[in-house]
């Protein structure tokens, strides 16, 4: 029987994999999720380091990996606590119909290049749980202002800097956000660890007791990783290591049930 006269379509297969993606992207878009701030409250509870795993599948720098959103899952299923996921197209090959495919499975991260208030009714409209906002890319006047603007849509935010001093006024400016600290710079789009290393030291010793410190980029490697847990920090964002090498799955097994938080709760 031709196609023309069937009444459903071919069954089995990539077929049936692609009707199903296609009734998750056609779901009305939902409210924001379940929180960020408690997924990371919540591990550190357990004396144990948060983990917020990014699905990236490329980057200003070029291709990243190819995993599709289930395989992705699959690969952090049981050790994510959140998942971030790039929503910038030009540079990250991202979507927000990304996120209600994740937010099933965690708290998500709208990662974006955020400069406007509509981006983040975007990043409600579909679900996110929280937004990224860059400090270097606001700067401190227009931060403040897209803070009011996700705290009226509902959505928690991650402040990102790659600055240390920053880091602790930002701290003790919005006690309770997750601050996170990011070893590259993005004005030239390079890691330099050792310096982030020195950086998480700085903060860890002087950051106040309720705070979130949320250490991005740059871990890509299981001593990578356990060097920056030492410093303290609350929660790991990782994205690239995950995306691209599998036996990372093994090394955050291993940090999620075996590693104890490296700081006073």
């Amino acid at each position: 029987m031709g196609v023309a006269k069937m009444g459903e379509g071919l069954r089995g297969g990539f077929l049936d994999e692609a009707r199903r993606v296609a009734e998750t992207r056609s779901r009305p878009p939902g409210t924001p999720g379940a929180s960020l701030v408690q997924a990371i409250k919540k591990a550190v509870a357990q004396r144990r380091v948060g983990l917020i795993l990014e699905y990236k599948r490329c980057s200003p720098r070029g291709f990243t990996s190819y995993l599709t959103p289930p395989e992705f899952l699959e690969r952090v299923r049981g050790l994510a606590d959140a998942i971030s996921v790039l929503v910038e197209p030009y540079w990250f090959c991202g979507s927000p119909e990304l996120i209600p495919i994740m937010s099933p499975a965690a708290p998500v991260l709208a990662k974006d290049l955020v400069y406007t208030g509509a981006q983040l009714k975007t990043h409600a409209r579909w679900g996110a749980s929280a937004s990224l906002l860059i400090l270097e890319m606001l700067g401190w006047r227009r931060m403040e202002e897209l803070y009011q603007v996700a705290v009226n849509l509902g959505l928690e935010v991650l402040i990102e800097t790659n600055s240390p001093e920053a880091v602790l006024e930002l701290m003790h400016s919005y006690p309770g956000v997750p601050v996170g600290l990011n070893s590259r710079d993005l004005s030239t789009l390079r890691v330099d660890f050792n310096k982030f290393l020195e950086s998480l030291e700085r903060v860890s010793g002087n950051r106040p007791s309720s705070s979130l410190l949320v250490a991005e980029s740059g871990v890509d490697s299981e001593e990578r990783l356990r060097r920056v847990v030492e410093k303290g920090v609350d929660a790991l964002l990782i994205g690239t290591w995950v995306m691209r090498d599998r036996g990372s799955r093994n090394a955050l097994a291993t940090l999620r049930s075996q590693w104890s938080l490296n700081r006073p709760v």
